[in-house]
Parts: structure tokens; C-alpha cells; sequence
């Protein structure tokens, strides 16, 4: 039982590590910080929610695998954790950071309301539906970006009146988006692929909401491991 925390408003937790947000804006964090993902200070593990480091009030946290992200009430994105394919999008090019440091976001377009982060990389989503990308295996050359860069093939692809990415969520080894909640975009490596630049689409019966959205994501993984003849892909190449 954790009873050291104040009144929370949002829990998230990665593969050996849990984050804590406060309703008054405070990120906590525990558990194993081999990595630096518990973001209070040192590489120990951490037995009890301790404070992160370096952050200010808070409005929101990102986790999976072994980073973390903070939104803060600045607008500023701050990041710590793994940083071994540049995936934290700061200007440290160490490959493990345990305290937290703001993410590089001069060559985004709009500020950035979510973020979704995988194992090797990371997405930003931004007000104005762009999305951008940074770390290992999303890009059109496969190659490390240490500065978060735009995917606007994302936009271009829809078959929309403005192509306005409106919810945004990613798993260890891939991401999906969608416009409008029945149109779907999913990227990255799938059971039997390798890590490829190749983008797909699959469309639900009905329309869903963002929390739908998000479920529907992880159903989507469960089944491309279990009944891969039931998904059918629609690949376009990057």
C-alpha cells in the first residue's frame, strides 16, 4: 500500500517502473531505475514514490519500456530515462539520463498536447494534428533522430478534409493514429516484419472514442500475434 502520496490524478507505470501525478501538478516515481526512468536523481532503485527531479507543475505523464515523458504546465515537454537511440529528443547524448531535461521542440509546428512513447522511439502529437517522431525505426531512412522531425507523409495519406491527426498512442515497437476515430494508421515492426518505414490502415465498424481508441489499439497487437490470417493489411511505403 502507498500512503507517502498526496491526492493523485493520473498513474502510469513501464516495464519496471511506475509514475505518479498529484492533483496539485507533483510527478512521483518509483520502482527499478537501472535506466534513469524514475527521473529522482540516481540509476538505484526506488523502493517508495519519490519526487522527480528537475520539473516543475505538471500536467500530464508518458511512459513505456524504460523513459519517461512530462507535459508541464509551461507547455514544455521534459524527458528522462533510456536515451540510447536518441529516443528523449534532448540535447544530452547520453545514453542514460536520471533526472529530467527538456525535450527540443523549436522545429515543431503548434505545441505539443500528447505524447506516445515506444521502446526506441518517441511520437509527439501537436494542437494543430501533426505529428513528430525522434529515437530508432519510424522515419522513412531508419536512422537515429535525436531531434524530434516532422511525419507529415501522416497528413498527406488520409483521405480527409485536413488530414488533422487527432489522437495518437504507441506500443514498444509501434505506433497508430487516426483523424476521426473509425480511420486507422499503424507503423512499425509487427509479428513476422522486421522494423520497416511502411504505413497501414484498418477501419473499424463504428466510430470510437479516444479511451475506445486507445483499447482498440492493444486488441489490434493481441490479435496480430494470435489470428494474424483475421488482420488485413493495406501497406503504403513511406
Amino acid at each position: 500500500m502507498v500512503d507517502n502520496l498526496p491526492p493523485l490524478k493520473q498513474i502510469t507505470a513501464g516495464f519496471d517502473h511506475t509514475l505518479f501525478l498529484s492533483a496539485d501538478g507533483r510527478a512521483f516515481a518509483c520502482g527499478w531505475s537501472g535506466d534513469g526512468q524514475t527521473g529522482v536523481g540516481h540509476y538505484g532503485n526506488v523502493h517508495c514514490p519519490k519526487p522527480v527531479a528537475n520539473l516543475g507543475e505538471v500536467q500530464s505523464l508518458y511512459t513505456c519500456a524504460d523513459n519517461s515523458f512530462a507535459l508541464a504546465a509551461s507547455g514544455e515537454i521534459y524527458a528522462w530515462g533510456n536515451n540510447e537511440y536518441g529516443q528523449l529528443g534532448v540535447a544530452s547524448t547520453s545514453p542514460q539520463l536520471h533526472t529530467a531535461a527538456r525535450v527540443n521542440l523549436s522545429a515543431l509546428d503548434g505545441c505539443v498536447v500528447s505524447v506516445a512513447p515506444g521502446g526506441a522511439f518517441t511520437t509527439f502529437l501537436t494542437d494543430v494534428g501533426s505529428v513528430y517522431y525522434c529515437g530508432y525505426g519510424l522515419g522513412p531512412e531508419m536512422s537515429h533522430v535525436v531531434k524530434p522531425a516532422s511525419l507529415s507523409i501522416l497528413r498527406r495519406l488520409w483521405n480527409s478534409s485536413d488530414g488533422k491527426i487527432r489522437a495518437l498512442v504507441a506500443s514498444l515497437h509501434y505506433a497508430v493514429a487516426t483523424v476521426d476515430g473509425t480511420n486507422w494508421m499503424l507503423w512499425g515492426r509487427f509479428p513476422g516484419k522486421r522494423l520497416v518505414p511502411s504505413i497501414h490502415s484498418y477501419s473499424p465498424p463504428h466510430k470510437a472514442s479516444e479511451q475506445a481508441f486507445c483499447v482498440f489499439t492493444q486488441v489490434l497487437f493481441l490479435c496480430s500475434f494470435l489470428y494474424p490470417e483475421v488482420l488485413k493489411w493495406h501497406a503504403v511505403r513511406l
